[in-house]
C-alpha cells in the first residue's frame, strides 16, 4: 500500500479543483491510500477580499510571516511514500496559511526524507514563490521531485483586471461581459488530469529523478522570459514595500492603512504604465542575453535549489 499525503490551500477553490484532477489516476488505485489535508487559517481570509484586506495580506506574504492555522488532521508520525502540495500565489509568494505549515514542526516531521511533488495555480508569476517554497521543502528535509505550474494565459495587463474582480467579487464570469473569465481556464484545469500518469508511475517504483522531465513534455510549465524578468525585479521591490508597511504594525493596523493604499496604487501604475515599455525593453536586448535567459528558463521549470 502506498500512502500520498495531499496538502492544499485554496482561498476561491480553484486550486482544490486542479489538485483534486492531478490525483483522479490515484483514487481509482485500490493499492494507494491517499490523506487529503486543506490548510484553514484561524481567523479565515475572506473571500471575496474587500480592498484594504486584499493589499493587507501583502507584507506579511512576501515576507513569510507564519500566523495561525487550525491543527492538522493527519497523523505527523506517519510515514508517506508521497507529499503532494498545492498553492496559489500572493503577491508572488506562497500565501500565508501554506508558509505557516510549513514552518511548523508538523511539517518537518512529515516531509523529512519525503519526495515532494508542488502543484501551482497561478495568474502568471510563479517562479519566485516557487524558490521560496523550494528553500523550505529543502529546511523541512524534504525532496522536491516534480512541479506543475498552471497559469491564466491570457495576455497580461487582462488578466489583471479580470483577476481583482475575481478576488473582490468572487464571480468568475466575464467582467463587464467584455473580457475573458478570470483565472485557469476550464480547459487547463480539466487538462491536469493528464499530469497523474507519471507521478503514480513515479510513486510505484519509488524512482522520481525523470519526472519533472516527463512532467514537462506534458506541458506542466510553461514561462515566458520577460514575464520572468519582470517578476525578479518586482519581487525585491515588493520586499522593500512590505518591510515599509510593517514599521507602522501587523496585519490589519489601522495604522498601516495609508502605507497600503500607497502600494496600491503604485503598483497598478507599474503594471499598466511601466510593465509594457519594460516588456518591450526586454524583447528588444533578447538576442544580448540569450545564453543567460535560456539558462535562468532551464532552472526555473526544474525542481533543483540554487
Amino acid at each position: 500500500m502506498k500512502k500520498v499525503l495531499v496538502i492544499t490551500y485554496s482561498q476561491s477553490g480553484q486550486l482544490d479543483e486542479i489538485v483534486s484532477n492531478v490525483t483522479s489516476e490515484f483514487t481509482q488505485d485500490p493499492s494507494v491510500h491517499i490523506h487529503f489535508e486543506k490548510l484553514v487559517p484561524e481567523p479565515s481570509f475572506p473571500f471575496p477580499w474587500t480592498d484594504i484586506s486584499f493589499w493587507d495580506a501583502m507584507p506579511e506574504s512576501v515576507k513569510m510571516i507564519p500566523a495561525k492555522i487550525r491543527p492538522v488532521s493527519f497523523d505527523t508520525d506517519e510515514k508517506y511514500d508521497l507529499i503532494i502540495l498545492g498553492y496559489p500565489i500572493w503577491f508572488l509568494s506562497p500565501p500565508v496559511p501554506l508558509t505557516t505549515f510549513l514552518k511548523s514542526e508538523e511539517a518537518r516531521k512529515v516531509m523529512d526524507g519525503t519526495p515532494v511533488v508542488t502543484v501551482i495555480g497561478a495568474r502568471n508569476m510563479w517562479v519566485s514563490a516557487q524558490e521560496d517554497i523550494k528553500k523550505m521543502i529543502a529546511e523541512n528535509g524534504g525532496k522536491l521531485a516534480g512541479n506543475i505550474a498552471l497559469h491564466d494565459r491570457h495576455q497580461n495587463l487582462l488578466s489583471v483586471i479580470t483577476i481583482i474582480y475575481w478576488m473582490l467579487t468572487a464571480r468568475k464570469d466575464r467582467y463587464l461581459g467584455i473580457f475573458p473569465k478570470p483565472g485557469i481556464s476550464d480547459e487547463d484545469i480539466l487538462g491536469a488530469k493528464r499530469f497523474g500518469q507519471p507521478i503514480l508511475e513515479a510513486l510505484r517504483s519509488n524512482t522520481y529523478t525523470d519526472l519533472q522531465q516527463k512532467l514537462i513534455d506534458l506541458g506542466a510549465v510553461d514561462l515566458s522570459f520577460d514575464i520572468v524578468a519582470t517578476e525578479t525585479r518586482a519581487k525585491k521591490i515588493f520586499h522593500a514595500w512590505a518591510a515599509f508597511i510593517r514599521k507602522k504594525g501587523g496585519p490589519k493596523a489601522k495604522e498601516r492603512t495609508g502605507r497600503l493604499k500607497m502600494f496600491k496604487w503604485y503598483l497598478l501604475f507599474v503594471i499598466f504604465a511601466v510593465s509594457p515599455l519594460a516588456s518591450l525593453v526586454f524583447y528588444l536586448t533578447y538576442p544580448l542575453f540569450f545564453v543567460k535567459i535560456r539558462k535562468n528558463l532551464k532552472y526555473y521549470k526544474g525542481v533543483t535549489l540554487r
